[in-house]
């Protein structure tokens, strides 16, 4: 028989604001819920915070040298009451580094770098200027842009749009999808999955392409394959395809 909700078992909502003139670190931890990060041309750091208020009033909000904060205590100290909606407004070029254990983490426009982690759920980032870190072991990861990349899913997809620098992706059951690879090193790994890399036109690749139980196909041109070999391209899957592609070209206005 469920108990029944009291009070502070319901869901309430509140909020902080700081000045925040210059971009921020920000640090986010939370046992369960969901988290959405937004970076625009603002000098204030906003923080919304949903949840039962057994939870709101055990979860520290802090800002202090720049770093703002946001810890809430672990699953066994809230009980069904863990689930927290985190909501934070920022500078655009801070920096992001979130862990929990069940959540979905989304982050738009741009960030310098992030560091994402979730036991369970969904990861999303707009544009990384710098390093991309996201980690999931059920769910998909998703990162727009990035400097560079490096992204490990144990079961889910994992798609990069652009990236200028290197890239390491990884999925145990998954696809993995690079729309536009130009930095030096590319290494693509999935045990169930197809791979599909495209690289951005007139850069030369070594190729270092393997899969068990599936095909192996390149559309670059014999000189893009052996040229200069600006880029070291490895993908290997255990089951499934491997396609690589020239990256389309960005459209001239």
């Amino acid at each position: 028989m469920t108990a029944p909700q009291t009070r502070r078992d319901l869901k309430e909502m509140t909020s902080w604001e700081f000045p925040a003139n210059d971009p921020i670190d920000l640090q986010v931890r939370i046992p369960a819920g969901d988290v959405t990060v937004r970076a625009a041309a603002i000098q204030t750091a906003r923080v919304t915070l949903s949840g039962a208020e057994r939870t709101l009033d055990a979860t520290r909000v802090e800002f202090e040298n720049g770093v703002l904060s946001v810890i809430a205590p672990d699953r066994p100290r809230l009980g069904r009451t863990a689930d927290l909606d985190v909501t934070v407004e920022m500078p655009e070029g801070s920096s992001c580094v979130a862990h929990t254990a069940s959540a979905d983490v989304r982050c738009t426009g741009e960030l310098s770098s992030i560091d994402l982690h979730t036991a369970s759920g969904d990861i999303s980032a707009e544009r990384v200027s710098g390093v991309a870190m996201a980690t999931t072991a059920s769910g998909d990861v998703y990162v727009g842009e990035a400097g560079e990349v490096d992204a490990n899913s144990a079961s889910g997809d994992v798609t990069i749009g652009q990236v200028s620098g290197a890239v390491q992706v990884s999925t145990a059951s998954g696809d993995v999808r690079i729309d536009a690879a130009s930095g030096s090193r590319a290494e693509a790994k999935s045990a169930s999955g197809d791979i599909n890399i495209a690289v951005t036109p007139g850069i030369g690749v070594y190729l270092d392409l393997s899969t068990l139980s599936g095909t192996v196909s390149s559309e670059l041109d014999p000189a893009e394959q052996t040229g200069g070999a600006d880029m070291t391209l490895s993908c290997r899957t255990l089951s499934g395809d491997v396609q690589v592609t020239r990256a389309a070209q960005p459209a001239t206005r």
